[in-house]
């Protein structure tokens, strides 16, 4: 007798961190158009419940089929994965040794803006006729508000209503087939972006042909001044002129005495492309930079024993009454550690993060510190995420990422090439999370943090 197998429609699966307190990832499977895409540390679209959609972060990829069925994954958010290795199984052992759920760890770690989530959204029913004979009040200012604006959220209606709940309202209506619901998910984080302009082809690829350009605005004087400012500008700020950055458009303005009707003069021209380049929220540091005091004999001889304690032991126990000179210590330290090439964690109880710390440690290190704690913003911490997952520091290159000043959250950040961790008054009670999930200690997570690294 003859068998059949049945064939089935999915060979790759891949298992899904999601951000709520779940007790395990959840298995999902991956269409054949998104497995190229699909690797461990990337976030992915999923449908989990009722028809709400999560980004959640996958795990693991792989070709065992669960015993019951299975959605698929919507999307691959990223590109690139968001959690290198050491991050994930950091990860891992906090859930374990926390006795909490890879969720809860997710939900802590992430920072706000990298943990989507759908909202659900009216809109107007094709099948709605406008006959508003059968609303009452209350529905009708809520199909009012759709005739105006497209779609509109619950809590939209809610506002709108100035009632709770409005659920049975909304039900009316579907029942009623003026409207539908559906689930929209928008990415949270938005680039800085600057207004820019820089040379159009072919005089961005051959600056030989700039002559050309100039003789386009011989009659035009405003024209040719914005011009040749450009041209001062780009040597001023060290921009290629053959480049793709280009230049603020407000310093052309500023130094030209130009306005946006010149720019669009010569870009109609050919000579100009008007474009919006991404920036950094990362502000470098600008001002110049101060020598640290030299060592004291007692600080000499504290480094020299602690780098001797370095050779045979990963951790360091350094005792000092407040003014005593630690600081100065872990200067030295921050600094040897960045000339190999290494990251820095620099941990700090959240109200020793004060501006004085931080100015401090500024004036001696410039661009090469970044601080890491709630009062900066939901996109600057996004991209202090990926400048430390990506870049890392390299030798010999100034980087926002070479040393993190941060609260216990920094210990979260994906680090690339983490050489050194600093737990300064390792005794203080705020490095301990009581609530919610994850309630770790700072301090052990720090050291666990550092051996993964080999710190």
């Amino acid at each position: 007798m003859e068998t059949y197998h049945p064939v089935l429609a999915f060979s790759t699966y891949a298992d899904i961190i999601l951000p709520l307190a779940v007790p395990k990832p959840y298995t999902y499977a991956v269409p054949e158009e998104l497995v190229p895409l699909a690797q461990t540390g990337v976030r992915a679209e999923v449908q989990f419940g009722g028809g709400k959609r999560y980004s959640g972060l996958v795990l693991k990829v792989h070709h065992d089929p669960p015993p019951h069925p299975v959605k698929p994954l919507l999307s691959i958010i990223d590109d690139e994965p968001l959690l290198n290795e050491p991050a994930l199984k950091f990860w891992l052992w906090l859930a374990s040794y926390y006795c909490c759920s890879l969720g809860e760890v997710m939900d802590a770690a992430l920072p706000a803006n990298l943990k989507l989530a759908s909202e659900r959204r009216l809109v107007l029913s094709p099948f709605y006729d406008g006959n508003l004979s059968g609303l009452d009040d209350r529905e009708f200012l809520i199909t009012e508000a759709l005739s105006i604006q497209e779609t509109i959220t619950v809590d939209d209606v809610q506002k709108i209503l100035n009632i709770k709940p409005v659920l049975p309202f909304i039900n009316r209506l579907l029942e009623k087939k003026v409207i539908y619901l559906f689930e929209e998910m928008q990415d949270k984080f938005k680039p800085k972006k600057v207004a820019s302009v820089r040379l159009a082809e072919p005089y961005r690829s051959a600056p030989k042909l700039l002559e050309e350009a100039f003789e386009l605005c011989a009659t035009a004087a405003r024209q040719t001044e914005t011009l040749i400012s450009f041209v001062q500008l780009a040597k001023e700020q060290g921009v290629a002129t053959s480049g793709m950055e280009g230049i603020r458009r407000q310093d052309i303005y500023k130094k030209a005495g130009a306005d946006a009707s010149v720019l669009k003069a010569m870009e109609r021209k050919g000579i100009f492309e008007l474009f919006e380049r991404e920036v950094s929220r990362l502000g470098g540091y600008e001002e110049e930079l101060t020598e640290a005091s030299d060592l004291s004999k007692q600080q000499v001889r504290t480094l020299d024993e602690i780098k001797v304690v370095f050779k045979e032991k990963n951790v360091v126990l350094l005792h000092g009454v407040t003014g005593s000179g630690k600081t100065r210590v872990y200067v030295e330290l921050i600094r040897e550690a960045i000339a190999r090439g290494e990251q820095v964690l620099y941990l700090l109880p959240e109200v020793a993060l004060t501006t004085q710390i931080i100015s401090r440690l500024q004036k001696i290190f410039g661009s090469e510190i970044s601080v890491y704690h709630h009062r900066i913003t939901h996109n600057e911490r996004v991209e202090l995420w990926k400048s430390v997952r990506i870049s890392g520091h390299r030798a010999g290159k100034k980087n926002s990422s070479a040393c993190i000043l941060g609260a216990r959250s920094a210990l979260f950040l994906p680090y690339a090439n983490l050489g050194l961790v600093i737990v300064d008054e390792e005794h203080d009670t705020s490095y301990k999370q009581h609530d919610p999930a994850p309630r770790y200690n700072g301090r052990d997570a720090a050291i666990y943090l550092a051996h993964l690294h080999g710190a």
